[in-house]
């Protein structure tokens, strides 16, 4: 017993239940916490939901892309074909434009 004095040790017990936190105090602390987390998780939670609906937009949107350098693929490959078809029939016509009437002056 430091203080013999009871009306001193009262006035001494009421100022330090001032900076002691209560069962009570430490109960509602946690609730706070507790509501403050399950907001927080709910907005992360939302927040991630968001970006993986961008996500999905722009794997489609690389999809369409892909799909139509396919197709192009598709088109140059054919273009590629016809070309080197044309060049065959022009160097057919040209041999046979200038072997023709060679042979027939030889033949002749």
């Amino acid at each position: 017993m430091i203080v013999s004095d009871y009306d001193v040790r009262i006035a001494l017990i009421n100022a330090v239940l001032r900076d002691v936190a209560t069962r009570q105090d430490v109960l509602e602390l946690r609730n706070g916490i507790s509501s403050v987390q399950n907001e927080l998780k709910s907005y992360v939670d939302q927040r991630i939901g968001e970006v993986s609906k961008r996500i999905e937009d722009v794997d489609s949107r690389i999809n369409d892309v892909n799909s139509r350098i396919n197709d192009l693929n598709s088109r140059i490959a054919d273009l590629n074909s016809l070309v080197r078809a044309s060049l065959v029939a022009i160097v057919v016509m040209l041999a046979t434009t200038i072997l023709v009437p060679l042979l027939l002056k030889l033949f002749a």
